[in-house]
């Protein structure tokens, strides 16, 4: 894996004050989710572009497409715990009692 394909966002929030009112900048919730999304697809996509490769006999280098592959697994195996996530925390605001 090449640490250039790595995207790293910072958490750091910046905060615009204007009367007194603190507003974060910087993207929501789900057009982070969005982009999550988009990415695994894209992810998933090369992996099966990689296999058709090698089963078509067109890739000389099988170490790329494993990577591919390996890739993919990770990153829906990710976005399937942020999803086990969500629901859960979701669960638990509704057993909350208001």
């Amino acid at each position: 894996m090449d640490i250039k394909d790595v995207i790293l966002k910072p958490i750091d929030n910046k905060i615009d004050r204007h009367d007194g009112q603190e507003k974060v900048k910087g993207d929501s919730f789900d057009e982070i989710l969005k982009q999550s999304l988009d990415e695994v697809n894209k992810l998933q996509n090369k992996a099966d572009k990689s296999i058709e490769a090698i089963a078509s006999g067109k890739m000389e280098n099988i170490q790329d497409a494993v990577m591919a592959i390996e890739k993919a697994d990770v990153s829906l195996k990710l976005l399937t715990e942020i999803r086990n996530k969500a629901i859960e925390a979701y669960k638990e605001i509704m057993r909350m009692q208001v």
